[in-house]
């Protein structure tokens, strides 16, 4: 047995450890989440132009061509417009990361709920391509793009919420331009649902247009370099 003043000493070290063990906390920099976020956009994207597939041209004409190029011209308006629509939301979660620079449990099961949503967009651009005038399909496409701009709405407004994990303050400003931006794109898509029991053709041409409410310069981009 030790001497009881040693005793005493080593027991008064491992109080003073697990003291500081329960008041430091690890600092959980989002950069691994982050990561895994641009890994699977980048998967998204690239899964989407292998599902692009050319007929056969049947002859070395351009009629041939122009037949088989109105065959796919479905195929390539999906591919242009929910490629264009997976850039901005990459570029809205590279924004959130610049304000909010670490993470905790919640947080990054909320990220993976977004991450599980714009892995289905690949699938739902697929099915929208295959039936572009169909109800089912323009329902499922604007539900899946919808959710990706929710969740990751929620997301955002759990993180600024939680000044332990902001990098730099969010002011009321910034606050409602993020959400506008995150919240006009679904209430876009809902109209265009509706259209698609109508016109459906409305309901592309509302596809098609909305990205440009991000790609046109907008308030945000006084905060940016």
């Amino acid at each position: 047995m030790y001497p009881v003043p040693i005793y005493r000493e080593l027991s008064g070290r491992g109080r003073k450890i697990q003291a500081t063990m329960s008041h430091d906390k690890l600092p959980m920099k989002s950069l691994r989440l982050e990561a895994l976020g641009d890994g699977i956009f980048a998967i998204a994207m690239t899964l989407m132009v292998l599902e692009l597939k050319f007929p056969e041209v049947e002859m070395n004409t351009w009629q041939n061509l122009i037949h088989a190029l109105d065959l796919v011209k479905y195929n390539f308006l999906c591919y242009f417009i929910s490629f264009i629509v997976l850039g901005i939301m990459w570029f809205g979660h590279r924004v959130m990361f610049e304000y909010i620079g670490r993470s905790n449990r919640q947080f990054i099961y909320l990220g993976v709920l977004f991450y599980m949503v714009v892995c289905l967009v690949p699938f739902s651009t697929r099915l929208l391509a295959e039936h572009p005038l169909k109800w089912f399909s323009i329902l499922i496409y604007g539900a899946n793009l919808s959710m990706c701009n929710l969740t990751l709405y929620i997301q955002w407004n759990y993180g600024r919420r939680r000044k332990s994990l902001l990098e730099r303050e969010i002011t009321h400003e910034v606050n409602d331009i993020a959400t506008f931006l995150f919240l006009i794109s679904p209430v876009v898509y809902l109209i265009a649902i509706v259209f698609s029991f109508f016109v459906p053709l409305v309901s592309l041409f509302m596809f098609a247009v909305t990205p440009l409410i991000y790609i046109l310069p907008n308030k945000i981009d006084k905060f940016l370099p």
